[in-house]
């Protein structure tokens, strides 16, 4: 699942997805032109309590989703 939010004119896609190399699961940030942050997670269920914490820091930081 992928999303992109803005702020101003920054963009951030965050992507949760299955690890390549692995059964892990993977949280992915990346700002356009940067190098993406990854955190990786051997329960979905921890990564989906990640994600809606992370998501809720980020809406409160002024990050939209892109529209």
């Amino acid at each position: 699942m992928v999303w992109f939010l803005e702020r101003k004119s920054e963009v951030l896609v965050c992507e949760v997805r299955q690890a390549e190399d692995g059964p892990e699961f993977e949280l992915a940030l990346r700002k356009l032109g940067e190098a993406e942050q990854i955190q990786r997670f051997e329960e979905p269920t921890r990564l989906i309590e990640e994600w809606l914490a992370r998501q809720q820091a980020l809406h409160r930081a002024g990050w939209r989703p892109r529209g």
